[in-house]
């Protein structure tokens, strides 16, 4: 996914730092892929982002 984003000119700008990227393969997992492989603390961290109103807003530009 970042491939087609970055060549689109899409950036994600104040992902959380150390949380997979959508479409990131992670290998210990029986689903290596999706919000399911993420740990309840990197859930937490991404809907912090997302939720957030002011400087550290997850978002597209």
């Amino acid at each position: 996914m970042l491939p087609h984003l970055a060549s689109s000119g899409l950036i994600l700008v104040n992902w959380p730092n150390r949380v997979m990227f959508p479409g990131e393969d992670h290998h210990s997992r029986t689903m290596p892929k999706g919000i399911s492989d993420l740990t309840l603390a990197k859930c937490s961290k991404l809907l912090a982002t997302m939720n957030d109103t002011g400087e550290s807003l997850l978002h597209l530009c």
